[in-house]
């Protein structure tokens, strides 16, 4: 890479290789969870788990108990399953509830944009399905890493010491009083967990189903309804994690798979598409071979607007059978301002496994925003997220808040598949972010031939709404200029800004596996 500017430090991490099974997760503590899992012979949806649960402990402020999941797995034939662990909105909110008590849009944190959690569904549904070990197994290395305590990382410490987390703890004291005070937070100071580690142990005991029905769904579900939350026994109890085939396109002579609706997928598969039936001319600015970034904003743009016509529950939607065919691509006039979704926090964490039988797991998990709705149950650990937030208060039929509906989702998975089975296992943190970074980071490996981890640290861009598009620093300076002109207005942000993802990958080729880590994220790959 050489296009970072005079003087500056570049962030460059070897590429990891091995020849059997690798984990690629978000945090070292996670990632290491999960090679263990593969090193004693569990398979990729094993050490996926225990992963998994290791980030819930690992970053509690990305993700935890009382979020969500959304996953692909696929076989060593590339035969790939969407595994959706989003929960549905408590059955009796609705729109005019809401506005009797003189709410007009859905309230960012709090109580009222709780949905039924789903990760923990998805944990035990995923692993009964697809892996080989009991769930105790798998949970021990979290539970243990929540009574022991998580040493802060720089990423960690940068956030409890924040404004954010500030900001937080004062509107929701039951937070700070478990997480501790901000401010003042020392790198490698302890943060120990025994609540959320009795609840994992009560999962490990009883199962995962005891988290939806009996007594210990009673318990911290009564803690949860205190603070205000509107699900009740009945929506824990009808909750069920979906395994459909995902949803998938042909793409430079392979094949990508993402979550079909409610999540974000479909954007990506859009954007990619769209390169192929509308090929953009060669970038103008010669120091980045590949993208032009007013091409990349038309095409970008116009996939979201296919998103947000299509991507909700499966029940309030119908995806046309030519939708990504290349005659309707083709047709389609390049839009470059369409209305977007509320955006949101982006604070995610995501894991990526391939064994040495080839299956391979792209697994998201989230809060959505930093803690969440930032509602606790104290005597369990679990903080709850805010998923609903994106939800509208009025009737439209895609967005308009509805009970008992899983609601739009970011979460955005992804797998490439080939001849020999999975290629390419990449997930990344960030919002609306999500499949754009994965787009730039897929574009970067297969047509400019970067290997993963140069793919990964190539410098990136990013759109949400209006007119603002974020460069990060290390962006070609022409970009400014054509931008501009174009109408677009231009916000540069540090050379490595966690706004831009934190893309976790493991390219699969002749017989060797190959991970790339995000620094913009405390990213971390292991071999088996």
């Amino acid at each position: 890479m050489n296009i970072a500017t005079e003087g500056e430090i570049l962030a460059h991490r070897p590429v990891i290789i091995g020849d059997r099974g690798m984990v690629v997760a978000g945090h070292h503590k996670a990632s290491e969870a999960g090679a263990a899992i593969l090193r004693s012979g569990g398979n990729a949806m094993d050490a996926a788990i225990a992963t998994a649960a290791a980030l819930a402990i690992a970053i509690p402020y990305m993700n935890g108990l009382g979020g969500d999941a959304i996953a692909l797995y696929s076989t060593p034939k590339g035969e790939v399953t969407s595994i959706n662990g989003s929960g549905a909105t408590p059955r009796a909110i609705s729109v005019a509830t809401l506005r009797k008590q003189g709410l007009t849009a859905m309230p960012r944190r709090g109580p009222i944009p709780v949905t039924v959690p789903g990760a923990i569904a998805a944990w035990g549904e995923a692993l009964e399905r697809f892996g080989t070990r009991c769930l105790a197994d798998v949970l021990e290395p979290a539970i243990t890493l929540a009574e022991r305590g998580v040493a802060l990382d720089a990423s960690a410490v940068e956030f409890y010491n924040g404004q954010e987390y500030s900001t937080l703890v004062r509107e929701f004291p039951a937070l700070g009083a478990k997480f501790g005070s901000a401010g003042g937070r020392r790198l490698g100071e302890r943060l120990k967990q025994p609540e959320a580690a009795r609840t994992l142990r009560e999962i490990a005991r009883n199962g995962w189903r005891s988290f939806y029905s009996g007594d210990f769904a009673r318990q911290w579900l009564a803690e949860a309804r205190d603070a205000g939350v509107l699900i009740d026994l009945e929506d824990l109890a009808a909750h069920r994690s979906l395994f459909e085939p995902a949803l998938s396109t042909m793409w430079r002579e392979r094949r990508v798979h993402v979550a079909p609706p409610n999540s974000q997928g479909l954007a990506l598969l859009a954007m990619l598409a769209l390169t192929e039936a509308q090929p953009a001319a060669a970038p103008s600015d010669q120091s980045d071979p590949l993208l032009d970034p007013v091409a990349y904003l038309a095409r970008k743009s116009t996939a979201f607007a296919m998103r947000d016509a299509y991507c909700a529950d499966q029940r309030r939607v119908r995806l046309p059978l030519d939708l990504l065919s290349p005659d309707r691509l083709r047709s389609l006039r390049l839009d470059a301002s369409p209305v977007m979704s509320r955006a949101g926090g982006g604070d995610t964490s995501t894991l990526v496994v391939v064994d040495a039988a080839g299956r391979a797991v792209s697994w998201v998990q989230s809060l959505f925003e930093a803690f969440g709705s930032g509602v606790i149950c104290p005597s369990h650990g679990i903080v709850l997220h805010n998923r609903a937030m994106l939800e509208r208060l009025d009737d439209d039929p895609v967005r308009g808040l509805r009970g008992g509906v899983r609601p739009f989702h970011t979460l955005c998975p992804a797998l490439v598949t080939g001849e020999d089975g999975v290629e390419l296992a990449i997930a990344t943190p960030g919002d609306h972010g999500q499949p754009q970074s994965l787009f730039q980071v897929m574009r970067r490996h297969f047509e400019q031939d970067l290997d993963i981890q140069s793919a990964i640290e190539w410098p990136r861009l990013r759109h949400d709404d209006g007119r603002q598009v974020m460069l990060e620093r290390r962006c070609p300076g022409g970009w400014d200029t054509a931008l501009t002109k174009a109408g677009w207005a231009v916000k540069r942000l540090e050379s490595w800004s966690r706004l831009m993802g934190g893309v976790n990958a493991i390219r699969r080729s002749d017989g060797l596996v190959m991970g790339g880590a995000d620094p913009r994220r405390a990213s971390y790959v292991i071999a088996e």
